[in-house]
């Protein structure tokens, strides 16, 4: 089978010749620039300055190393995340060489880092977040007023983004297009449309809100799933056909369970869910892929419910999302994509053989009757050891084949 046709098979629940890899497929499903860098090594790719895609200082994935390490899933764009094109002819001017942590990378032209006399890097474009000394994320700046006032926003002033650029949406189509014919690699659309993340007030506004006036949150996620399904028929007019997944994200738990609490996200978010996932399979084929960090199993029916399709990263650390659990529940009705390497379980300091047994073990739990992608859960970090990649995909390939 080609790359296409494996991923296409998962996504039909359908047994393909083997597990597909989807290391690097999304935008959370990846390394750090660092570890990505050092796979380059690992696989005897020549060296290219990995770009930097995201805030989280993730690399996109060049096809000589997706070729190299039997990779299946492309990342076509990421226009909710990176100001520069990932793909497509004449890039190299939206691209500039960039030295951190003492490497040399590429970053988007418009971003602007500075490293001070003690070692700090200041990210002067993302509101001058800050990475100490030593560490390899950046600390972006956050909403911490606790709000001694809170005054409730007015839905009918709210106009999320539904639209996105003509001129987008052609490099967009002629990009796809290309890699279609030329390659055979399955294509996932990244983070590119609204989504309901929307957090008036921020965080803790939101929260007031839900508890306080929950007819007005009920608004403005209505208004995104709205936006929202207006993109999505713009993408799909130009790229559905060539194009097999399209993401989105939300982070609806943490390591304990659903953030917020089941029953209010149910009351609050629900039916908005309903109305975004099952509009989005109205319009288009390229199935719903969410990415949520945390322990969500306690809302997976819900979302299962609401028309979701495949669930990244898998956070196999959080209360109830272990794999055999996982699969046991939910593998008739989700595709799992990632899980197989958790670094909350795995210490840095672990063996190659000890790395082995773990990922072999949640490959053969999630792959399980298929149904399963390969990849770390979330973007492994820049300290992921050398070996550590290598037993990692030592043991997908140990696992990957059916019996």
């Amino acid at each position: 089978m080609t790359s296409r046709e494996r991923v296409l098979a998962v996504l039909a629940h359908e047994l393909p010749d083997r597990i597909p890899n989807g290391l690097g497929g999304c935008e959370t499903e990846g390394l750090h620039i660092v570890a990505y860098d050092n796979l380059q090594k690992l696989l005897g790719v020549e060296r290219k300055p990995p770009r930097l895609d995201t805030f989280m200082t993730n690399a996109v994935f060049e096809i000589p190393v997706i070729r190299a390490m039997e990779g299946d899933i492309l990342l076509l764009a990421s226009l909710n995340m990176c100001p520069s094109d990932l793909r497509g002819e004449g890039i190299g001017d939206q691209w500039k060489e960039q030295t951190l942590w003492g490497r040399t990378f590429s970053v988007p032209v418009r971003e602007r880092f500075t490293e001070r006399e003690d070692g700090v890097i200041v990210w002067e474009t993302a509101g001058g977040a800050i990475c100490p000394k030593g560490a390899y994320f950046f600390d972006h700046p956050g909403y911490t007023d606790l709000l001694a006032e809170f005054e409730v926003p007015d839905p009918d002033k709210f106009h999320p983004r539904d639209t996105i650029d003509e001129r987008v949406l052609r490099r967009l189509e002629e990009t796809a297009k290309r890699l279609y014919e030329e390659t055979d690699l399955s294509l996932c659309l990244g983070e590119c449309i609204t989504d309901l993340q929307v957090a008036p007030g921020g965080m803790v506004g939101s929260m007031i809100l839900m508890k306080e006036e929950p007819d007005v949150m009920r608004e403005f996620l209505d208004k995104c799933a709205d936006a929202g399904l207006k993109q999505i028929e713009l993408l799909d007019q130009a790229v559905g056909k060539y194009v097999d997944i399209l993401s989105v994200a939300h982070d609806l738990g943490d390591n304990r369970g659903v953030t917020i609490g089941a029953e209010l996200w149910r009351e609050i978010y629900k039916d908005a869910y309903k109305k975004y996932f099952q509009g989005w399979r109205k319009r288009t084929k390229m199935r719903v892929n969410l990415h949520s960090c945390g322990s969500i199993a306690e809302i997976l029916p819900d979302l299962i419910e609401c028309g979701l399709e495949v669930l990244n990263p898998v956070q196999t650390s959080a209360a109830g999302m272990d794999p055999a659990s996982l699969k046991a529940r939910f593998g008739r009705d989700l595709v799992f994509w990632g899980g197989a390497y958790n670094p909350q379980l795995i210490p840095t300091d672990a063996s190659y053989d000890d790395v082995f047994a773990q990922v072999r073990q949640n490959v053969a739990e999630l792959g399980k009757d298929g149904g399963f992608i390969f990849a770390g859960v979330h973007n492994l970090p820049a300290t992921l050891p050398q070996e550590h990649i290598r037993a990692m995909l030592d043991a997908w390939k140990a696992e990957r084949t059916y019996r």
